[in-house]
């Protein structure tokens, strides 16, 4: 959604007022248009778990492989590997690799079985190399099943399922991360089984698979996160029983979660009072969402992936209070491998998903009206 405000002056500048931008395009379908997949070499996608993409690559981190792969993907019909760093323990620390972000010329990845933050140098996607890691369960770093990664303004902000925590790491320099300061605990903040992070204008949004929650956090220090807010609860109304993405889009966050099938819509217009707007949840038929898992939101539409019903669902959200299905593709195996579909990025009008256990990369392009 696209608010905008005009504001009338005594005396405004000689230049012409600019007209507004197209509108957005409107989603008509989404069709396949390749994939790539198979766990161990050479595609390394056993557990693919997170996928961004970033020019004419994409970046997967796989979970069974322990490693990150890099996609040529300039023509989407035929995504080619052209690198991999892989391995559990030093050098990598990538056992278990659960999520990816990229941010600069950099990738960072949260690895849950190494309890791990490695950052590569991806400067030449050809050839990604670790520059810096910080690891460990508990205190100090509070890293233990690192499940999720979000980058701003040189802080590294990680989800830890198993810490019940959310991690502060600065990443000014990327070859020396130094944690800053962390905020931890089940029940009040809310943080058991945190699973996904997004920061929005200094505040950050954690899902919470065990304490099935929207955890919001001032990060305006992020040497000392405050919690300020929480919505919470399985079922009616809030369908937040084990959440397990979030994303910021505006002034709203939207959620997904695994048992309760579900997309949940909030409006954080004010952070501290998160407000419940708008819902959809449903196991197979027309919506898909059984065992919802990731969700990316663009052009005024959510595209949620479920690993229990194998599909990839668009919605329009352009009415928070109110999203409509679009279009769903699904299938386990061949042709569109969504056997535990797990991750989305939506980038240049195409959906890129990420499959655990089709160990593999789908490429879908979002045709418009």
């Amino acid at each position: 959604i696209i608010a905008v405000a005009v504001i009338w002056i005594a005396n405004p500048p000689e230049e012409e007022e600019k007209p507004p931008g197209p509108p957005p395009k409107e989603v008509k379908e989404i069709k396949l248009v390749g994939s790539v997949h198979g766990g161990g070499s050479p595609n390394y996608l056993g557990g693919a778990s997170s996928v961004q993409v970033a020019g004419e690559y994409a970046y997967v981190a796989s979970f069974v492989d322990s490693a990150l792969s890099v996609f040529d993907i300039s023509d989407p019909s035929n995504p080619t590997i052209v690198s991999v760093v892989s391995g559990a323990g030093a050098p990598n620390y990538l056992g278990g690799a659960s999520s990816v972000y990229l941010y600069k010329n950099y990738a960072y990845v949260a690895s849950y079985m190494d309890d791990a933050l490695s950052i590569f140098d991806i400067s030449d996607p050809r050839n990604p190399k670790i520059v810096g890691v910080i690891s460990g369960a508990g205190a100090p770093n509070y890293l233990d099943g690192a499940d999720s990664v979000y980058v701003a303004e040189d802080y590294a902000y990680v989800a830890a399922f198993d810490d019940k925590a959310l991690s502060i790491i600065d990443v000014s320099d990327p070859r020396n991360p130094k944690y800053v300061g962390s905020i931890a605990g089940k029940a009040s903040p809310y943080l058991d089984g945190a699973s996904a992070v997004c920061i929005s204008e200094g505040y950050g949004y954690i899902a919470t698979a065990g304490d099935d929650a929207l955890s919001v956090m001032d990060l305006h220090d992020p040497t000392n996160p405050k919690h300020i807010a929480t919505a919470r609860g399985a079922g009616y109304p809030n369908f937040l029983d084990g959440a397990t993405g979030v994303t910021v889009d505006g002034k709203y966050a939207y959620v997904v979660a695994m048992y309760d099938n579900s997309l949940t819509i909030f409006d954080i217009s004010d952070p501290t009072a998160p407000l419940y707007v708008g819902n959809v949840h449903c196991i197979g038929s027309p919506s898909y969402l059984k065992g919802a898992s990731w969700i990316d939101v663009s052009g005024g539409y959510a595209y949620v992936t479920s690993a229990r019903d194998n599909a990839l669902s668009v919605f329009d959200v352009s009415d928070p209070s109110d999203p409509t299905l679009v279009d769903t593709i699904y299938g386990a195996g061949p042709p569109n491998f969504l056997k535990g579909a797990w991750s989305v990025d939506v980038s240049g009008g195409y959906a890129y998903v990420a499959s655990f256990e089709d160990a593999s990369l789908s490429i879908f392009k979002i045709v418009t009206k």
